[in-house]
């Protein structure tokens, strides 16, 4: 299969163009239901309920190997034959099943296959194709929107084998196909990378992929995860450039950020502002009650104090709380939770912005304002920390057309607690990208966390890590 693009071309416009004035034979629906019931064919599918929708929708009749509906055969293998360009790995796609040399004998000598290996090859290619435009446009690995929800087709907000069936007879159909990716600069940005890559490049995608193409790749997968789209207005927190920008139509702005450490991650994720609270009391999570707050309160008589935090037992009732006791707790927490009071000290600072999220995290300013100081900043427990958090929360009033902008800085002044609801939520988006393009440069930013090898092996199995091949 390992063929020169432009021969893959070529052989397409072949069949394409001359095959179509040739009688052939094509196999029916029956056949195709037979390869749909087959277990073993099942088992090869990664995604058999949306290959079914998308036949019972074409009342089972094959679309790639029949004279009348394989207008786009050659366009479609030949976009699986080079999936590396995008991020992905070959071996995905049914490469043994789905053979040039086969599909040739399909067209120009029908007699020579069986209806049974027609219909698996129709079937396979179907999933394959079904299969890219899902990995195109959620991920291979997408934590939220997994192959098992996706194929169920449930509340899910893109439906692959629906986008196929408008395309399927489409003169524009590669284009058609790859227009499900991300709408963001910086995955184009990616993508034209890997086009000037040797052998990743259209005219030439059988390279191995060496460490830059890997490194584009797990950041293109994870750009997938997040749904980013340039156009819209969201704010996003990239955890190892330890920033957060607000995009805006017209602008970015910037912020520094802390983040968690590596043994207490902050989590990527999707969410939405909804509101900010000024001087907010705080409800500490259950984990920093246990594995922070008790231990140092045990150890330092007058740290609870010293930050105004309160325990109380779960019918809310305050706690008044000796060493003996902290101990006690500290051995069954289950009972107990702890609150620390509004003001400069707080942990959560003068600002925090609540969007929901099941990890218990929050966006914040800290009092320790010297800490963005520092060029490594993955510091925090998992929540992140903020620089200039009053300078963010005026410019989401800013531009939630809010008539609560001067009331903003009034209150701060007071030290008064009060909440900021916004008028339409805004999205916020935690990614980890540990790359960038710049002029053209391929700018790498320290994986913090260690997640980047572990990815590149999800998406292409055990490679050898090699030198670049740029």
């Amino acid at each position: 299969m390992k063929k020169s693009v432009l021969l893959l071309f070529t052989f397409s416009s072949f069949f394409l163009v001359n095959v179509f004035a040739q009688e052939k034979k094509g196999i029916t629906n029956y056949a195709i239901n037979e390869q749909l019931k087959s277990a073993a064919t099942s088992q090869q599918l990664h995604y058999p309920q949306s290959v079914t929708r998308f036949y019972r929708q074409n009342n089972y009749l094959p679309v790639w190997t029949n004279p009348e509906s394989r207008q786009n055969t050659g366009n479609a293998m030949v976009l699986l034959d080079c999936v590396l360009q995008y991020g992905l790995s070959h071996d995905d796609f049914h490469p043994k099943e789905l053979q040039f040399d086969m599909l040739r004998d399909i067209l120009e000598n029908p007699g020579s296959v069986s209806d049974s290996l027609k219909a698996q090859f129709d079937v396979l290619l179907t999933d394959a194709v079904i299969t890219m435009l899902n990995y195109l446009h959620y991920g291979k690995l997408n934590p939220d929107y997994g192959s098992d929800r996706v194929d169920h087709g449930m509340d899910v907000p893109f439906h692959a084998e629906a986008k196929l069936q408008d395309i399927i007879h489409s003169p524009e159909f590669a284009k058609d196909v790859l227009e499900v990716q991300p709408n963001a600069k910086l995955y184009t940005a990616f993508q034209e990378m890997l086009h000037i890559i040797r052998g990743q490049a259209p005219d030439d995608c059988y390279g191995t992929p060496g460490n830059d193409v890997m490194k584009i790749a797990v950041n293109m997968e994870r750009i997938r995860w997040a749904n980013v789209d340039d156009g819209e207005k969201y704010i996003q927190i990239n955890i190892p450039t330890y920033e957060l920008t607000f995009h805006l139509p017209d602008t970015l702005v910037v912020f520094k950020a802390i983040v968690g450490t590596p043994q207490t991650p902050s989590p990527t994720l999707q969410s939405q502002i909804t509101y900010f609270t000024s001087f907010p009391d705080w409800l500490v999570p259950d984990r920093i009650f246990i594995r922070d707050i008790l231990p140092k309160a045990i150890a330092d008589s007058l740290f609870l104090d010293r930050l105004q935090i309160s325990i109380y037992n779960k019918a809310g009732q305050l706690t008044d709380i000796t060493n003996a006791q902290l101990k006690s707790i500290l051995a069954s927490p289950q009972g107990y939770y702890a609150k620390q009071a509004p003001g400069c000290d707080n942990t959560l600072g003068s600002l925090v912005f609540h969007f929901q999220n099941v990890y218990n995290i929050y966006l914040n300013q800290i009092a320790d304002q010297k800490l963005f100081e520092k060029d490594k900043r993955d510091l925090s427990n998992g929540c992140i920390w903020l620089d200039n958090a009053a300078g963010l929360a005026a410019l989401l009033l800013k531009h939630d057309a809010s008539d609560q902008g001067d009331k903003l800085f009034k209150i701060l002044k007071k030290s008064k607690t009060h909440n900021f609801v916004l008028n339409k939520p805004v999205p916020i988006k935690i990614t980890y990208l540990t790359c960038d393009i710049k002029k053209g440069e391929l700018i790498r930013f320290e994986d913090i966390y260690n997640m980047d090898t572990s990815l590149e092996l999800a998406i292409y199995g055990k490679l050898q890590r090699n030198t670049s091949i740029r």
